[in-house]
């Protein structure tokens, strides 16, 4: 028996479901008028944040009299949004409230130096990888590391940009 691959069957069992995505200015897929502006604060959260798409997850298997312990659990999320930046996040971030008007996230933001305009469907796809790490033990002290999944989940946000003109 080697604890290492029972290790490895125990994680292919585990479940670990898509993240979803929270999003200021709204994503397209939530409302599609929604809007943000060049140089504006971008919020990015996680709203599901849970035992299946943040962990820990623990779970234990006997086989032959040695106990194999599996842990997994998300490191951080890992951001591409869609213009070239890419925004780890260690957190699920904080959601945005109406009330907190135009400033930066305390915990997971961007900002877009330019429109989306150029863009398929002229919005940016923002893509969000949960990086899971998952360790094992074994009742007879083996211990190691694993390759984990990393699911990942796609929003789109269309940017704008606001010109002010000055008469007179």
């Amino acid at each position: 028996m080697d604890p290492e691959e029972v290790a490895r069957q125990v994680l292919e069992g585990m479940a670990f479901e898509p993240l979803e995505l929270g999003l200021a200015p709204r994503p397209l897929e939530q409302a599609s008028t929604s809007i943000g502006l060049v140089g504006a604060p971008v919020w990015m959260w996680v709203t599901n944040a849970g035992p299946t798409t943040w962990g820990p997850v623990e779970e234990s298997v006997t086989v032959g009299g040695v106990t194999v312990t599996v842990t997994a659990a998300v490191e951080g999320v890992s951001w591409d949004m869609g213009d070239g930046g890419r925004v780890m996040c260690e957190t699920p971030g904080e959601a945005y409230r109406q009330g907190l008007g135009v400033r930066p996230s305390p915990s997971c933001g961007h900002v877009y130096a330019r429109t989306s305009a150029d863009q398929p469907g002229t919005a940016y796809a923002v893509t969000a990888t949960a990086n899971w790490t998952a360790t094992w033990d074994a009742s007879t002290g083996a211990s190691g590391t694993l390759e984990a999944p990393q699911p990942a989940s796609t929003a789109h946000v269309r940017i704008g940009e606001r010109q002010v003109i000055e008469t007179g």
